[in-house]
């Protein structure tokens, strides 16, 4: 519908949705490439459907002008991310035309929401946001909305906040309803009524009172100010006063937080693959000893819809556990009780293929269970039916995980399986006849598995040397922006040419010059040039500002400035590095660069030398390119050290490795991502940077299609309780067949594949 100017917001009806609104909420989404559930596929109102249904709608509501649908906001029992406790909803799909943004419509929905919220005894609201959303984070803000976690976003871009408002009213209205006037006990707190966090910044929100951490909050009504302090994550009320003028008391002295015990697992071992089972999630995880993290990671099955499972943050549950007594014992029964019913599974591993068997005593609740597949072999090639290619978040199939129902749905024939042809090891899932399994690709590396109770499916692991072993006959597949290259064959032509991107030796630089003060745009600087590259680093920014190679940039910088750059809301160098969580954490994943803790960073002049009390690295020139060595002492966990790169290349067009003999070349538009060992990316003016793990295994790279622009994380484990170390070598070539012969075997030693063209 045409509109030449916005509405009046009280001419917009903010109202239940409806199941006849499905085919106008989709069309909505559709529309524009900001809504925050976008799919890059077109939906329908049979996917809304299923997906209001799959995440266990608590309220949705739409707002409406003239019969159009122009805006939603949801509050859920799970994402399929997370499921939340019984007392909690999780806030999503909330999104608003251009047209009606901006006014008082947004605060009408989320206030409908709210008392529908608090008549259900709700007390909690967990959301997800970009931190870069500048028109929805002040909302969130002053819906009380804080952040108990990490302030940069993780693996989906988002930062996790969370509001206790509800529970907070709740107890107020409880404790001096007197106070209150009977037409506000149930809008109470919300919006402008809510203080003691709005105008802090994102990361403030946590103090420390007594030793522990809290939140501290009050809510402003006519004459009475309610003060609270409040457990961060579970909204677990600690000290309330009431202050009708006196103004705040002294911070009380709280009771050390209660010691919550870790869910015991059970595990054993079958060669090199070993089997985890979490008793307080019921979860599966399988590992290799080749491997970083699992190779497979498999949630408990529940009945639906909704199907209240999360494959990144499930819920505790009370089960029964007992070792399997026949044969060797190697598995597991677990049971939980639904009312008259128990659900069982029932885990084995033999002979390497991961066995699971489904079934109901009593009266089933529901006829199909679902269970969640997350793939760890995260640089591995996917395989649907006899296809296979490099798949990544965004990359292939589709990126649904923010509108389940929109993934991608197997034939029975299809799979899928997972091959890394650098460790040689393969998964493949093997499901049960047609009629009592359905399976749904959200993503790369998750897989919806609905099962019917009763039958038994089962995962392989198995090590192969080429495509055909994990599928027969299986060939590259036809996807837009991948494209196979066969392999280039080795005519050395010059230095860069004679090595590969992992070898340290084309950089050979025995004694490299030393780094000199310098004053480049009124900040003070150190330069270094050495046999065409001209470097810059600045120890404020805490990174490398400037890399030209023969006169032209390498890297894209903001230098002298500080701005966003993807989902990173402090970029500051075009190279730099950190500290991580373990790369397959599964609440958190892996990062965009940013913000680290402040380090005070020092620079030793003669090694080229950047060091902090937690962090140390290094850049070091040779004829063909910079080795960058990242050091830290040892740590309590697992971690990872990372180097952050953001090369002088707009749009995506890279080229990684695939099967044995084989290049993929991705092209793909839009946002997406791909794991690997090595990879070259095409910079603006026609060149090419690469670069590889210099220890296989433990190191990876992550290669990301921003809108700003590339960005990569080369990634190297840090086990805990041991120092870490990682060098990072990143070489410039003329073209792409230069790139291709660093990137693929020499085929006189290894099979060249012929791959489908796009």
């Amino acid at each position: 519908m045409a509109r030449s100017e916005p509405p009046a917001d009280n001419a917009v009806v903010v109202r239940p949705y409806t199941d006849g609104d499905a085919a106008a909420v989709a069309e909505l989404y559709n529309k524009y490439r900001d809504a925050p559930n976008f799919v890059d596929t077109p939906l329908d109102a049979a996917m809304v459907r299923t997906e209001l249904a799959e995440r266990g709608t608590v309220v949705f509501l739409v707002a409406e002008l003239d019969g159009e649908i122009l805006g939603t906001v949801g509050m859920f029992r799970g994402s399929g991310h997370r499921v939340v406790a019984p007392d909690e909803v999780f806030g999503d799909m909330f999104f608003l035309s251009p047209w009606i943004r901006g006014g008082a419509v947004a605060g009408r929905m989320f206030s409908q929401a709210f008392t529908a919220l608090m008549a259900l005894g709700i007390g909690t609201i967990r959301l997800t946001v970009s931190p870069l959303n500048e028109r929805a984070l002040p909302l969130y803000r002053q819906l009380g909305c804080v952040l108990p976690g990490p302030p940069g976003a993780g693996e989906d871009g988002n930062i996790e906040l969370v509001t206790h408002l509800p529970r907070l009213v709740a107890r107020m209205q409880r404790d001096h309803a007197d106070l209150i006037p009977a037409s506000r006990r149930m809008t109470a707190g919300w919006r402008y009524q809510a203080g003691g966090g709005a105008d802090r910044p994102l990361g403030g929100d946590v103090e420390t009172v007594s030793g522990r951490r809290v939140l501290r909050t009050a809510l402003t009504l006519d004459g009475l100010v309610f003060r609270a302090l409040l457990e961060p994550d579970t909204g677990e009320i600690l000290h309330t006063e009431a202050d009708t003028g006196a103004g705040p008391g002294p911070d009380p002295v709280l009771p050390p937080p209660a010691a919550v015990p870790a869910a015991p697992t059970s595990r054993y071992r079958e060669g090199p693959l070993a089997v985890v089972l979490d008793h307080g999630t019921g979860t599966v995880s399988v590992h290799h000893d080749r491997h970083v993290g699992p190779v497979l990671y498999q949630t408990w099955p529940v009945p639906g819809p909704p199907y209240l499972t999360g494959w990144r943050r499930a819920l505790r549950r009370d089960l029964v556990i007992e070792p399997l007594d026949r044969g060797s014992g190697r598995g597991w029964r677990v049971a939980e009780r639904y009312g008259e019913a128990t659900l069982h599974r029932e885990t084995e591993l033999t002979g390497g293929v991961l066995r699971h068997r489904l079934w109901w005593d009593g009266p089933a609740p529901a006829g199909m269970l679902r269970t969640m597949l997350v793939g760890g072999l995260r640089s591995g090639l996917l395989f649907t039916g006899d296809r296979y290619l490099p798949a990544g978040r965004g990359l292939f199939p589709i990126d649904a995980t923010e509108f389940g129902a929109a993934g991608r749905v197997l034939g029975p024939d299809d799979g899928p399986a997972w091959w890394d042809a650098r460790t040689s090891l393969a998964v493949r899932v093997l499901r049960p006849g047609a009629g009592t399994a359905s399976a749904r690709l959200i993503a790369e590396h998750l897989l919806a598995l609905d099962l019917a109770p009763g039958t038994e499916h089962r995962i392989a692991f198995s090590t192969a040397q080429l495509p055909g072993d994990v599928v027969p006959g299986a060939r590259p597949a036809t996807a837009p922006g991948h494209r196979t290259r066969g392999a280039v064959a080795s005519q050395p032509t010059d230095k860069a040419e004679t090595h590969g991107p992992d070898r340290p030796d084309i950089l050979d630089c025995p004694d490299p010059p030393r780094w000199s003060p310098a004053q480049v745009a009124r900040r003070p600087v150190h330069r270094l040039t050495h046999r065409g590259n001209d470097l810059l680093i600045d120890p404020a920014a805490g990174g490398l500002v400037s890399w030209r190679a023969d006169g032209r940039p390498v890297l894209a910088t903001p230098f002298p400035r500080s701005r966003a750059f993807a989902r990173n809301t402090a970029w500051r160098a075009g190279l730099w590095a950190g500290r991580h969580g373990p790369r397959e954490e599964p609440q958190r994943g892996m990062g965009w660069g940013g913000p680290e803790p402040e380090r005070a960073w020092r620079l030793d002049p003669a090694a080229g030398r950047l060091t902090a009390p937690d962090l140390a690295w290094s850049v070091r020139p040779g004829a063909d390119g910079i080795r960058i060595t990242a050091e830290a002492p040892a740590a309590s966990g697992d971690g990872e050290l990372v180097v952050w790169v953001t090369p002088a290349a707009k749009s995506a067009t890279v080229l990684v490795p695939g099967a044995p003999g084989e290049a993929w070349l991705l092209t793909k538009t839009g946002t997406w991502q791909r794991w690997c060992d090595r990879a070259a990316v095409r910079l603006d003016d026609g060149r090419w940077l690469l670069t590889a793990a210099a220890e296989p295994g433990a190191a990876e790279i992550l290669l990301r299609a921003t809108a700003s622009g590339i960005l990569l994380a080369l990634v190297a484990r840090h086990p805990a309780g041991r120092p870490g170390t990682a060098a990072w070598p990143l070489t410039v070539v003329a073209d792409a067949e230069a790139a291709h012969r660093l990137l693929v075997p020499d085929p006189r030693t290894e099979p060249v594949l012929t791959g489908a063209a796009e």
